[in-house]
């Protein structure tokens, strides 16, 4: 057995992750702005059917994040910084999500979010775990897309929009794309915490679902 080294990948994505679920559950609407970049994860709770399997799994206990996203600093691409950014970078994104989900006409009120304020050199790191272990169902789907459609969509809806239809300037789709839309979400929702490709990714990742299923933190 190789001696235990603390900043392999796998580690420091284990005490990311676990660090993250120690920060506050709080709920939507957003409140007032608040500094820092970092990650964030997001959690919903209400009656949707498609979402029905994800619901049930969580319990409410805002664990099994329905979206995960990131968000660094602006001037993050000019060079490594220790300080600690004054910028609102995730409460940006998470009020553009949160429009996001009221244009659709997705009460807000079925959400939840939790952050964690990074480095940015640990940011992407952090996110990717994440992304590995839960499967959320909203991601990859263009919910945090900027574009209208996005170039390479060429003015076809996202999966999001085909589900969720009504964000401003955005197509809806027709019901093969919503099928399509569906099926990705049940496929992410079956794969939560599992299907990994190599040895050391499934042992990450088990030890991240040891501490969720550990938890029993009450909805907010």
């Amino acid at each position: 057995m190789e001696p235990f080294d603390p900043l392999a990948v796998e580690n420091v994505g284990v005490i990311l992750a676990d660090e993250l679920f120690e920060q506050p559950v709080q709920t939507f609407p957003l409140g007032s702005s608040f500094p820092g970049a970092g990650i964030y994860t997001i959690y919903y709770r209400g009656r949707e059917s498609a979402y029905k399997a994800l619901v049930k799994l969580d319990a409410g206990r805002s664990l099994y994040p329905i979206y995960i996203g990131s968000a660094v600093r602006e001037s993050s691409k000019q060079g490594f910084t220790a300080k600690a950014t004054t910028e609102a970078r995730i409460h940006s994104r998470l009020l553009s999500h949160q429009r996001s989900i009221e244009s659709a006409g997705l009460d807000i009120r079925d959400f939840s979010y939790r952050y964690l304020r990074l480095n940015d050199a640990y940011v992407t790191l952090a996110e990717s775990v994440l992304i590995t272990v839960f499967r959320p169902a909203w991601n990859g789907m263009g919910l945090g897309s900027n574009g209208v459609g996005g170039p390479r969509m060429n003015g076809r809806a996202s999966l999001w929009d085909a589900i969720h239809p009504g964000r401003p300037g955005r197509p809806a789709g027709d019901q093969e794309r919503r099928r399509e839309a569906e099926a990705y979400v049940a496929s992410s929702i079956e794969r939560i915490g599992s299907d990994y490709d190599d040895a050391r990714t499934q042992r990450m990742a088990e030890r991240i679902m040891r501490f969720v299923q550990a938890r029993r933190l009450p909805s907010p």
